[in-house]
């Protein structure tokens, strides 16, 4: 908006209400680019949480790997105690 858009207003309408206006016309722009700044964050936090869940389904799945592995080693450590004790109790 320029001077000469303002001034016949003004003089038509009155100062209070061209203010109003102008104030109306402030406000709902300031509305939209809040709006278009909250749409862009939002995107990049559902890409952030998808990022998030695709890594925690790596993690889960790494981790009952990983335990599989822990309980295949305790079976083999439970057999090798048997035989020391057996071991042992033929030194006795």
């Amino acid at each position: 908006m320029d001077l000469n858009t303002i001034q016949p207003a003004i003089s038509t309408l009155g100062f209070p209400i061209v203010i109003a206006i102008l104030l109306l016309w402030f406000i709902f722009k300031l509305w939209n680019k809040s709006q278009e700044q909250n749409e862009i964050r939002e995107d990049k936090l559902y890409s952030v949480i998808s990022k998030a869940q695709e890594q925690n389904e790596r993690l889960s799945k790494t981790n009952a790997e990983f335990v599989a592995v822990l309980n295949a080693y305790k079976s083999d450590l439970d057999v090798i105690k048997t035989d020391v004790n057996y071991i042992k109790s033929q030194i006795d």
